[in-house]
């Protein structure tokens, strides 16, 4: 690989780079996040039911992890810059489409592209990092750019809500899709391109088939389990099913809820920040970002848990620690970068991605199907039993999750 960049030149690819990048993923954030604060307003301008929205938005990520297969290679054989730029002109196609859709199967083409524009928002940033920055920094980098998607997260709570008392959310939509269009183009035409030293070789046929060398790797199988398993339903309830939790089992209303949602994403920046710079504090004795990853996710459930027996004494604090906590799975990438070598790291990245939102999408539109086979009352609303029946399953999946990631796994050098 050329050079990593020197004292001199960092605030220049902090400026060319990292940002453009990072600006990319909270876009893709924010697309993500849109749909817990505006689930009313689609369910009651198109009669939407807890199965359906939690079909619709789970489309962005069932697109999102059918691209990470394919993704994993144009990223190492093309670059980030190339795939990034080109991916986000198509989430704003798909924004467009969501902006004026008329009909539910409408609804779902435009999340479906706007999950295919946005599907390399974090690993392009990720591989990125591991071409600009050296190996020891990358922990923090990576939760540098995570911390962008954090604040995307956060703008599409409260302020979305606030935004809604003036415009609609079609307008919305319309904005995000020129905002996305223009990151697009700044990525294509301003951010540099730096050759690795040793530029990909092979074909598309042997890139695909190396992944067959890194879904046998037994530590790649410990990592990204656990970071499925606590990711998807992360994903699933901080971008939809946290608002129904708290209109039902808390007896919120729509206003009230908005700041509980933002607690969650106020909670994920803070982790971000800080499970960063413990990993980068860390980096130089035997503790690693693998096992912060792991730590953080055993608290996580113990959240979760709380969440389950409809606790909500407290209940600000466990959702802010709800975001903070998954923060954790984040540190996944690294512990990843760290395991693979250069050359098939995006792949690598790829295969957990593709691993984790395909579970995502399950989980997403899962939970909404559990909870509906409960009858709802004269409002609308599901019992708190529906709504630990999902929360159960899920902390059973997780808690064997953890039992695997504790097994000795292998060497932590760079292999494949």
């Amino acid at each position: 690989m050329n050079k990593k960049i020197s004292a001199g030149s960092g605030v220049q690819i902090i400026c060319a780079v990292f940002l453009p990048f990072g600006v990319g993923y909270y876009l893709s954030y924010f697309f993500r996040t849109i749909n817990a604060v505006i689930s009313e307003n689609l369910s009651t301008e198109l009669g939407l039911g807890p199965a359906n929205l939690g079909l619709l938005t789970s489309f962005y990520l069932i697109a999102f992890a059918c691209a990470q297969i394919p993704l994993g290679i144009a990223l190492d054989r093309y670059g980030p810059r190339t795939v990034n730029g080109f991916l986000l002109m198509i989430a704003g196609v798909g924004a467009t489409i969501f902006a004026f859709a008329q009909s539910f199967e409408t609804l779902l083409l435009g999340r479906a592209l706007i999950g295919l524009g946005v599907s390399a928002a974090l690993v392009s940033a990720c591989k990125a990092n591991a071409i600009w920055f050296s190996a020891d920094r990358i922990p923090l980098m990576n939760n540098l750019i995570g911390a962008f998607g954090a604040l995307g997260a956060l703008s599409a709570t409260r302020p979305v809500e606030l935004i809604l008392q003036v415009v609609s959310w079609r307008d919305i939509f319309g904005y995000l899709a020129v905002t996305t269009v223009l990151i697009a183009l700044v990525i294509l035409t301003l951010v540099p391109e730096k050759r690795e030293a040793r530029p990909v070789q092979q074909n598309a046929s042997e890139q695909l088939e190396s992944y067959k060398n890194i879904i046998c790797d037994r530590y790649f199988w410990r990592v990204s389990l656990m970071y499925a398993f606590s990711g998807a339903a992360f994903v699933s309830y901080q971008t939809l099913w946290a608002d129904p939790w708290l209109r039902d089992v808390a007896g919120l209303e729509q206003a009230e809820r908005a700041n509980y949602l933002l607690a969650i994403q106020a909670g994920f920046l803070l982790g971000l920040l800080i499970t960063g710079m413990v990993a980068d504090l860390l980096r130089k004795t035997r503790y690693q970002a693998v096992h912060v990853f792991g730590g953080g996710v055993f608290l996580l459930i113990g959240v979760q848990v709380l969440l389950a027996f409809g606790i909500t004494s407290g209940l600000f604090a466990i959702w802010f620690l709800y975001g903070l906590l998954s923060s954790a799975t984040f540190l996944a990438y690294a512990a990843q970068t760290a395991h693979f070598s250069d050359d098939v790291s995006g792949r690598a990245m790829t295969a957990m991605n593709f691993l984790m939102f395909a579970l995502a999408f399950f989980c997403q539109w899962g939970i909404g199907e559990v909870i509906e086979s409960f009858p709802a009352d004269v409002h609308g609303r599901y019992s708190l039993a529906a709504h630990a029946t999902a929360l159960w399953i899920i902390i059973g999946a997780q808690s064997l999750c953890i039992l695997y990631f504790i097994f000795p796994g292998q060497s932590k050098s760079k292999n494949v």
